[in-house]
C-alpha cells in the first residue's frame, strides 16, 4: 500500500485473498489497482479454467474505493456485482492486472466499475459492483484461520479442492462446510468466494459434453453469509438450448435463508 498518497486507503486482507493470491488493492478514492497470479487451482477436476475464479479480485478491486468513503463506524459492502467475461483466465502462473474506478456515489451507495487483463493487455472481464454502507459492530480484521486448513487449501490442484467445496455436478449442486478461510474482514464469506461457488454450480448444471462457457454473472447479495455455518449452492436451470444456457443458484444458510441469488448466462459459441 502507498503511504506518501494522503488519499490512500488501507485494504484489509484475508485468508480469501492469500487463497486467490491476490495483492492488496492500492489507489485512492476514485480508483483501485492489484494483482493475481494465476495457476491451476482456477481450474476444475476437468482442467478447465473456471471464470468464477475472479470473483474476489474484482471484488476487491472495485469496491475498495468505495469502501475507503465511508464514514467512521461504517463499511460498505456489496449488494450486486455483474462480470461479463471475454475469455477464460490462464493457469499458467501468469499475473493477471486489475483495475477499477468510482462510477457515482451517493449518500450510503457507490457504484464501481472494473476490468481484468492478462499478461498482454488482453481483456479477460469487466464488470460492475453496486455497495451500500452498513454500520459496523466490530472493527474490520483478518478472521483468525486455522494455519493448517489455509496451507491445505493453498496447496490445492483445482478451486473445488481449493473452496473445500462438497461438489456435485449436475442438479445437487455444491456445499461448504464452517470455513473462516474464506472469510471478508467482517467474518463473513468473503462476495467474491460467493460469487465464484455460484459459477461453479451454474455451469456445473449444464452438459459438459456441450462446452458451455460462462459469458456472465449477476449476484445479489440479500444478506450476509457466515463463514462458521455451513452454505450450500443450489442450481436451477432456466434454459438449456444448443447455443446459450441459462441457470439460477441461490445460496442459503444453515437456517435455510437465501443470502445471494446469481444469474449465470452461458454459451456454447466461443
Amino acid at each position: 500500500m502507498t503511504t506518501d498518497n494522503p488519499t490512500a486507503l488501507r485494504f484489509f486482507s484475508t485468508g480469501a485473498e492469500r487463497l486467490f493470491r491476490v495483492a492488496d488493492v492500492t489507489g485512492d478514492d476514485t480508483h483501485g489497482y492489484t494483482e493475481m497470479v494465476t495457476g491451476p487451482w482456477l481450474a476444475d477436476k476437468f482442467g478447465r479454467a473456471c471464470r468464477g475464479t475472479l470473483g474476489v479480485v474484482m471484488d476487491d478491486v472495485m469496491g475498495h474505493p468505495v469502501n475507503g468513503m465511508t464514514p467512521e463506524g461504517f463499511w460498505a459492502v456489496s449488494t450486486e456485482i455483474h462480470l461479463d467475461f471475454v475469455a477464460d483466465p490462464p493457469v499458467d502462473g501468469s499475473v493477471l492486472r486489475a483495475e477499477s474506478r468510482v462510477l457515482g456515489r451517493g449518500s450510503r451507495t457507490g457504484l464501481a466499475g472494473g476490468r481484468v487483463v492478462d499478461a498482454q493487455g488482453r481483456l479477460i472481464a469487466c464488470g460492475s459492483t453496486r455497495l451500500q454502507t452498513v454500520p459496523l459492530t466490530d472493527p474490520p480484521g483478518a478472521p483468525a484461520v486455522s494455519p493448517d486448513d489455509l496451507d491445505s487449501r493453498v496447496r490445492a490442484r483445482s478451486i473445488v479442492e481449493l473452496l473445500g467445496a462438497e461438489h456435485a455436478c449436475g442438479a445437487s449442486g455444491i456445499e461448504f462446510g464452517p470455513s473462516p478461510t474464506l472469510a471478508n474482514p467482517m467474518g463473513n464469506i468473503h462476495g467474491g468466494v460467493l460469487l465464484c461457488a455460484s459459477e461453479i454450480a451454474g455451469s456445473a448444471a449444464l452438459a459438459i459434453d456441450a462446452d458451455f462457457r460462462t459469458t456472465s454473472i449477476h449476484i445479489s447479495y440479500l444478506r450476509p453469509c457466515p463463514s462458521d455455518e455451513p452454505v450450500t449452492f443450489a442450481p436451477k436451470v432456466v434454459h438449456r438450448g444448443r447455443s446459450l444456457g441459462i441457470v439460477e443458484v441461490s445460496s442459503r444458510n444453515a437456517a435455510g435463508k437465501t443470502c445471494t441469488a446469481a444469474t449465470i448466462t452461458c454459451s456454447a459459441v466461443h
